[in-house]
C-alpha cells in the first residue's frame, strides 16, 4: 500500500490548481481571439449590407431618372453632377458631360425630383468632357416666368443661397387677388432660351409697397439644389432623342 502524506496531497492540489488556471487562461485567450475575429466579420457583414442597401437605392434613383428621361419630349443629354466651383464668381455646378457629348453653351437644364420636373438653370461654360451650369438660385440667372394659375408674368432669379428662396419681380399688382400661396410658377417661354411650362417653384409669400405698381413674390424652388445628383440638358433645337 502506498501511503500519501498530507504534504503530497497539498502539493498535488496546488499543482492541479495551477494547471487548471493555466488551462483557463489559455481558454480565455482563445475565446478573446475568437471574439475579436467575430467582431471583424460582423463589421464586414454590416458593411456588405450597407453596400447592398446603397446599391439598391442607387438603382432605384437611376430607374426613376431613366423613366423621366423617357417622358421628355425633346432631344436631351443626361449628366451627373460631379462637383461645385466655390472659387468661381458664379455659383456654378460641374457636370460630367462636355462638348464631346454634344453639350453647348446656353442649353437649358432640368432635373427630376419627388415626381416633378424642375428647372435647374443653364450651361455657361463647356470643355471637352465637362461643363459648368449656372443654377437658378444665382442672382445673375434671370428667367422669364409665369404664375401658372393666373397667367401673370414676371422675372425670376435667386438670392445666391443654394437652399434659399427665388424671387419673382415685375409682377402686376392686379395679380395679388388671383395669386394663392402654393401656386406653381413656370417658365413662360417668352424671349427666353427656356422652353415654356417648366416648373420653377411654388409661391411662398407675396409682397409690395403701397406706391409700387408691381409685386415681388417669394418662391420656394421645386428643385432641392443641395441634393442634386442628375440633370438633363435640353437640346431645344433638336428632335426627340
Amino acid at each position: 500500500m502506498i501511503i500519501v502524506s498530507p504534504m503530497q496531497h497539498a502539493i498535488a492540489g496546488i499543482s492541479d490548481f495551477f494547471q487548471r488556471s493555466f488551462n483557463s487562461l489559455g481558454e480565455l485567450k482563445r475565446l478573446k481571439e475568437e471574439y475579436e475575429e467575430l467582431k471583424i466579420r460582423l463589421e464586414e457583414y454590416k458593411n456588405l449590407e450597407q453596400d447592398k442597401v446603397d446599391l439598391l437605392q442607387e438603382n432605384l434613383r437611376l430607374k426613376e431618372q431613366l423613366g423621366f428621361s423617357d417622358t421628355l419630349g425633346i432631344k436631351h443629354i443626361a449628366a451627373e453632377v460631379i462637383g461645385r466651383d466655390p472659387n468661381n464668381y458664379f455659383n456654378t455646378i460641374i457636370i460630367n458631360k462636355g462638348s464631346k457629348h454634344g453639350v453647348r453653351k446656353d442649353m437649358p437644364v432640368v432635373a427630376f425630383q419627388n415626381g416633378l420636373q424642375g428647372l435647374v438653370g443653364k450651361v455657361v461654360e463647356v470643355s471637352l468632357n465637362t461643363a459648368l451650369l449656372l443654377p437658378l438660385y444665382d442672382p445673375r440667372c434671370f428667367v422669364s416666368a409665369r404664375l401658372q394659375s393666373s397667367r401673370y408674368e414676371g422675372l425670376v432669379n435667386g438670392g445666391g443661397e443654394i437652399t434659399g428662396l427665388l424671387y419673382m419681380q415685375h409682377v402686376h399688382k392686379r395679380s395679388r387677388e388671383e395669386t394663392k400661396y402654393g401656386d406653381f410658377v413656370v417658365t413662360s417661354g417668352l424671349m427666353s432660351l427656356y422652353p415654356k411650362g417648366i416648373t420653377i417653384g411654388r409661391v411662398r409669400a407675396i409682397g409690395a409697397r403701397e406706391w409700387e405698381t408691381s409685386l415681388e413674390i417669394e418662391i420656394e424652388p421645386i428643385i432641392d439644389f443641395s441634393r442634386l445628383e442628375y440633370v438633363f440638358l435640353l437640346d431645344t433645337g433638336g428632335e426627340r432623342k
